[in-house]
């Protein structure tokens, strides 16, 4: 493969799925095959990781200062080949360095790009040598552009997470959440975002807590948080309902194993909609029974009632008949379970898929 540069707003240890995206694809590359550059606090320079400045709001266009860096990094590492999962600015950047580069394509940035700075975008899509798109349905979105079908690849995201398990920090968790046997959990792995629908999961346990005992974790970062506490607090469920911010990877496994259910019900909105959702493949490999929005990439690794029950756009009163009926029915949310995880088994390890991405690059 041509020595790649990777250039990125979001990498591992970053929690998001872009960041996770990107890393599992890369990660089974040697090192000395591509660079990674990124402005992500939480990722730290360090090998072939170079974290630095890639826009500065006092210049105009804000990436200028970056862009010059980057010719210079470009030159003293022999790159062959930009990859970036931005289409804005970082695509940009791309476009302008004379460099053939690849763009990855996950949902929101393709809506936004085109609405925000159209002119732009297309031409940036039009040029790059391939596009990867994370489903089906992304590359639905830029169907209308007529870019040709040769140069657009479907490389869904895939579950390569390694994990331990210990039973003593298992017991001491729950002990500390005060989660008894008879209480039912509820999971949402998900950045703290109003499409994710966290706050409609909340409303739904309030509709429920006169019928049953359950318990309902959050876990993830974003700017909705205020507003989640807040519908928390109005509805008096400060003992039911949990954020966690800081969680580990690795630590992930806990939560998945007390859950009961997982429940993301994401909303789609005139430019935000769901990609795909690494985190349904994996609650479908704990063998979770799964509630997820019907919008987006999601239709394509679940199909409802066959594997998972789906909500309409926003639709509270489906998903508190959804979330009931699961936890009360047991039967059929094993059966929803064990399907989701057959599901989940047919796609491509990450290794499969960086082999892909590698002859993309060569």
């Amino acid at each position: 493969m041509k020595k790649t540069l990777v250039l990125t707003h979001e990498y591992y240890p970053f929690k998001g799925g872009v960041a996770r995206y990107v890393y599992n694809l890369f990660k089974h590359f040697d090192k000395k095959d591509y660079l990674v550059v990124t402005d992500n606090s939480e990722v730290k320079s360090d090998g072939n990781i170079i974290n630095m400045r890639l826009t500065n709001p006092l210049f105009w266009p804000t990436w200028i200062p970056a862009f010059i860096k980057l010719r210079k990094i470009i030159k003293q590492n022999n790159i062959e080949m930009i990859f970036t999962p931005n289409i804005l600015p970082l695509g940009t950047m791309a476009f302008f360095l004379g460099l053939p580069y690849v763009l990855s394509l996950h949902g929101l940035d393709i809506n936004l790009a085109l609405k925000n700075k159209g002119w732009i975008a297309k031409r940036v899509l039009a040029k790059a040598e391939s596009i990867i798109v994370n489903t089906k349905n992304t590359a639905n979105l830029i169907a209308h552009l007529n870019l040709p079908s040769k140069k657009i690849f479907v490389i869904y995201p895939t579950l390569d997470w390694e994990h331990k398990f210990y039973e003593n920090k298992f017991v001491q968790l729950k002990q500390e959440l005060g989660i008894r046997d008879n209480d039912k959990v509820l999971l949402t792995v998900a950045r703290l975002n109003r499409r994710k629908g966290q706050d409609l999961v909340i409303r739904a346990i309030a509709r429920l807590k006169p019928k049953m005992n359950i318990k309902y974790l959050i876990v993830g970062q974003g700017d909705f948080e205020a507003e989640l506490r807040k519908i928390i607090d109005q509805t008096d469920l400060e003992g039911n309902v949990f954020i966690f911010k800081d969680v580990d990877d690795i630590d992930l496994v806990y939560y998945y194993k007390m859950a009961d259910l997982f429940v993301l019900p994401n909303r789609e909105t005139s430019v935000d909609i769901e990609g795909f959702g690494i985190v349904f493949l994996e609650a479908a490999n704990f063998k979770l029974p799964i509630i997820a929005g019907s919008s987006g990439g999601v239709t394509e690794i679940l199909t409802n009632r066959e594997n998972a029950l789906l909500v309409k756009n926003g639709d509270l009163d489906q998903l508190t008949d959804h979330i009931e009926h699961l936890l009360k029915n047991t039967v059929d949310a094993d059966k929803l379970a064990n399907k989701a995880h057959k599901r989940a088994q047919t796609f491509a390890s990450a290794d499969e898929q960086a082999k892909i991405l590698k002859n993309i690059l060569s």
